[in-house]
Formats: C-alpha cells, sequence, structure tokens
C-alpha cells in the first residue's frame, strides 16, 4: 500500500475543510400568537416545529453555500373553540442565516379563517330579528348562514319578502336548501355556495335591507369593511355576540333567552358614505 505524501495528504484535508464549508445550516425563529383555545402548532414544509411561549426555532438542513433555499412556514391558531386561522409565509434563506418570522400579525389576503357553524337559538333569532326591526318589505342577508335559522324565521314570524345566504360549506348550503323546503319558503330563499370575506360572493348583499349574523370576531373583523362598501345606506345589521372589528355598534343590548341564558346583540346602521 503507497503511502501518500504529505503535500497530496495536506491538500487532500483542505478540500474536505473547503467541501465542509461550503454547506451550513440556516436558523429561522419563529413568533407565534400563544395558546388560545389550544396551542399553536407551527410548520415548516409540514413537519411541526417544537418551541414553546410562542417561540419556535427551525434549523435547515445543510445548505449549499451562496444558494437560495425557500421554505413554507405555517402556524395553525384555535383562539377558542370555534375559529381557526391558518396563517402561511414563504421565506427565503441561504447557509449560515439567521432570520426572524413573526406570524403574530394577521395578513388579511394570505390568512385563512374558518369558523365552525354554532346555531343561534329560534328565540334569540328573533330577538334579532326584532331589534333590527324586520317588516314584510325587507330583504334578509346572512354571511356566514348555515342552516339558515336567520333567514328562515324573519320570514315566517314577521313576513320579509326574501332570504339571501352564503356558506363556505357545501353542506351546510345543502342542508340550508333542505331546510327551506322543509319550512315551506324555498321559493323565498336563496343560498349560495361562497366566502363571506371574498367580494364577488358577497356582492349579493347590495340588495339586503338587514343583515343577521352570527360569526366571531376574527371573521367579522374582517368582513366589516366589505359589508361598509357593499351595503346600502339605511341597512340594519344586527349580530349575536360577536362585533365587526373597530366599526363601533349603535346600540348593545342584553336579553335572556328562553334556556336562562344572557345574550349579548350588537345593531349598526349603515350611514350615508362621506
Amino acid at each position: 500500500m503507497k503511502r501518500l505524501s504529505v503535500g497530496v495528504v495536506a491538500l487532500v484535508v483542505a478540500v474536505g475543510a473547503a467541501c465542509a464549508q461550503e454547506k451550513k445550516t440556516a436558523t429561522i425563529t419563529i413568533t407565534a400568537p400563544e395558546a388560545g383555545y389550544k396551542d399553536t402548532i407551527v410548520k415548516v414544509d409540514g413537519t411541526a416545529v417544537n418551541g414553546s411561549g410562542g417561540k419556535y426555532t427551525f434549523t435547515t438542513p445543510a445548505l449549499e453555500a451562496g444558494k437560495e433555499y425557500k421554505f413554507k412556514v405555517e402556524a395553525l391558531i384555535e383562539p377558542n373553540n370555534y375559529t381557526k386561522i391558518t396563517r402561511p409565509r414563504e421565506v427565503t434563506v441561504k447557509g449560515g442565516d439567521a432570520l426572524t418570522l413573526d406570524l403574530t400579525k394577521e395578513d388579511k389576503v394570505l390568512d385563512k379563517i374558518v369558523v365552525r357553524w354554532v346555531p343561534t337559538p329560534d328565540d334569540i333569532v328573533d330577538e334579532m330579528a326584532k331589534m333590527a326591526k324586520v317588516t314584510k318589505n325587507d330583504v334578509i342577508f346572512d354571511p356566514g348562514c348555515g342552516d339558515a335559522v336567520m333567514l328562515i324565521r324573519p320570514m315566517k314570524q314577521l313576513g320579509a319578502k326574501k332570504g339571501i345566504g352564503i356558506d363556505i360549506d357545501p353542506k351546510m348550503v345543502k342542508k340550508a336548501q333542505e331546510k327551506a323546503k322543509e319550512e315551506g319558503v324555498a321559493e323565498k330563499v336563496v343560498i349560495k355556495e361562497g366566502d363571506i370575506l371574498n367580494e364577488k360572493d358577497m356582492a349579493i348583499a347590495s340588495e339586503a335591507s338587514v343583515v343577521l349574523i352570527y360569526i366571531g370576531d376574527d371573521l367579522g373583523a374582517r368582513m366589516a369593511p366589505v359589508l361598509q362598501k357593499l351595503l346600502k345606506p339605511g341597512t340594519r345589521i344586527v349580530s349575536h355576540r360577536f362585533k365587526l372589528g373597530d366599526w363601533k355598534p349603535d346600540r348593545t343590548v342584553t336579553v335572556r333567552g328562553s334556556d336562562g341564558d344572557d345574550y349579548v346583540l350588537h345593531y349598526w346602521e349603515v350611514k350615508e358614505k362621506k
């Protein structure tokens, strides 16, 4: 077996060291909302990242020197037991980088919000319609309509002439349509699949004179500008429990339900646009 000369050995070592230096890891330190209803889950390229106290650290595999790599970061946030927020971002790093990423701030374009359907009791729907002073001349709109109870009851109890609803869940749309048939008001109800954060889907709201809502604070805040843009002056809005971001209600009342619980209702009237 031949021995390598000192010069060759030195060359091999130098080349090995250079190769080792060509690849380096990068670190991404992520700040995400702390636990709400459930602990926030942070993923990078689909793999969960360990962390606590709202801080998560991800170390990349060894990356080639000078080459850029993209990583998809996603926070799965549940601030309460009916709201799920998916907050995706994309970061670009090179070997040796140390980046920070703040996922505590919402992005109205990228963030996806899903609210679990929770029915409003019939008697509270009646109180909402009463607060909105629904008459036989009114068109009721319910964004995120669920089973359409907020459309059906004002038509049956107060004679509202039409109900319009959209829901992002096709199963709920079908359920609402079936319930409208069962209640004998199908010819007066229009229920479509749609996203309440999509202005095109919400365009039908312009026909409404009354809006009845139960959708959660996060979605309400995102939807408020859409409503303000689409609804005509004089339209009355009543929300069960939740507000519409920084759009201050004209009035807030608490009513006692037949189940003995108290329910908070908020009222707005759309003003002339300045």
